[in-house]
């Protein structure tokens, strides 16, 4: 059965080689406008909502995204997907098997979650699930029998919210904890200590449960979206940090020892061997940032030289370098 071709990009208006963070964004305002709690019993904002879920589905999700780019493109050249009746010569596809390559913010919602919203009907479009299957569906459980939930009236699932944290690098290196204030729909306010985990990215989720929006079925969840403040000491690569060192010209001629300045405030002793040319980098084996879940295993830090001239020198220091300098075959 034809299915007719669905332009995710244009339904969440963004371009076709939108980043990560821009298809997010341009999700959330979309699904604030079109939520089914701002809009309740209206059927076109409930089309909208599926239909910009089902885009974003796609395109938050590398592997999808591939797949669906992969189509578009013979779409594009031959003017219907593969499996549907093109122009005479065009030639016939089975199916999409040749594209089988590996305030308030909103999630994507899965399957399940949309039939608790809109009943029995599924969330997602014919086109969408022969692309993908009805396995394809974020976490819905494509067993699920048709007509579960009938008869029984569906109370209102917990909304899960989304909100942004900044994390400096210090608290990303040894973990933290905050004290949040949220605040409820009726404009109370309550406290919440959240734990920040040693490790944690740029961009990850931290999942508090039950903190979400209360409904008549409980409350949803809480997700911090983490944001690594700049740290003008320090450059973090996954888990290995990088940071420069001062060192003198004389200790980077003759050796010696300097201090390496760690995230969480310690200082690390650094011995400089003579002759030690300018951006040559020392790693210090277990001292840059935890793995994520692991805090016992930890990257390197690498401490990278950044030999200091001299100012302001004396006759007689002058003298003195003036006199090596002839010594190395230097004229000026």
């Amino acid at each position: 059965m034809a299915v007719d071709y669905k332009d995710y990009y244009k339904i969440l208006g963004v371009k076709k080689d939108a980043n990560e963070k821009e298809i997010r964004q341009a999700f959330r305002k979309l699904a604030r406008k079109y939520h089914p709690d701002v809009n309740p019993n209206n059927k076109e904002s409930e089309d909208k909502f599926k239909e910009i879920n089902e885009a974003n589905e796609v395109l938050s999700d590398p592997e999808k995204r591939k797949k669906y780019d992969e189509m578009s493109a013979y779409y594009q050249q031959y003017g219907h997907m593969p499996g549907a009746a093109g122009p005479a010569g065009a030639g016939e596809y089975g199916g999409f098997e040749g594209f089988n390559s590996g305030p308030y913010q909103y999630r994507t919602v899965n399957e399940e979650d949309l039939r608790d919203i809109f009943g029995d009907q599924s969330g997602f479009s014919d086109f969408f699930e022969t692309l993908f299957g009805s396995a394809g569906a974020g976490t819905a459980n494509a067993g699920r029998s048709q007509t579960a939930g009938r008869g029984r009236q569906r109370a209102t699932p917990g909304q899960d919210v989304e909100s942004p944290i900044d994390v400096t690098l210090e608290e990303a290196y040894k973990g933290a904890s905050r004290v949040l204030e949220l605040t409820e729909a009726n404009g109370t306010t309550r406290r919440l200590e959240v734990k920040i985990p040693a490790g944690v990215n740029d961009g990850s989720r931290i999942r508090i449960t039950g903190q979400g929006i209360q409904s008549t079925a409980g409350r949803g969840d809480l997700y911090l979206v983490v944001h690594i403040t700049p740290d003008a000491r320090f450059t973090r690569e996954r888990t290995d940090i990088r940071t420069r060192v001062d060192v003198p010209l004389a200790i980077a001629m003759l050796g010696g020892e300097v201090q390496v300045p760690t995230p969480d405030g310690r200082k690390l002793l650094l011995r400089i061997p003579a002759e030690t040319a300018n951006g040559k980098a020392f790693r210090l084996r277990g001292q840059g940032m935890p793995q994520s879940g692991q805090p016992d295993k930890r990257g390197d830090l690498y401490a990278e030289v950044n030999i200091v001239l001299p100012r302001n020198l004396t006759e007689e220091q002058r003298h003195l370098f003036e006199a090596f300098a002839r010594s190395t075959g230097y004229q000026a």
